[in-house]
């Protein structure tokens, strides 16, 4: 296995941001770094939020002739918070011997 020259990664590292520009209707984002070593992508710095470092990271994979990217961006916004999913009495792990009093009834 023989390692791609230094010229052949620099192309591909032009490559590789006009693929990102593309993908930011020409604009290539302000604080995001390339690197590129043996046709592998390294993206650094500090994007607004995590759709954007998923954009940059995607635009980056796309190109042709890139091995795999490695996104090392981190964001300004923190992430979503996850949703809290099920109160803890329902769903399919709900006893039934936990039912509120009272009438129930059921459609059949």
């Amino acid at each position: 296995m023989s390692a791609t020259s230094s010229a052949d990664d620099e192309a591909l590292r032009v490559a590789v941001r006009a693929e990102i520009a593309a993908a930011f209707d020409g604009r290539f984002p302000d604080g995001v770094t390339l690197e590129v070593s043996d046709r592998r992508v390294t993206v650094r710095g500090c994007v607004e939020d995590v759709d954007t470092a998923q954009r940059v990271e995607k635009a980056a994979a796309v190109s042709p002739g890139v091995l795999g990217v490695h996104n090392a961006l981190s964001t300004r916004q923190p992430p979503a918070p996850e949703p809290q999913g099920q109160p803890e009495g329902s769903g399919r792990h709900a006893d039934p011997a936990d039912k509120p009093a009272g009438q129930v009834n059921h459609k059949v």
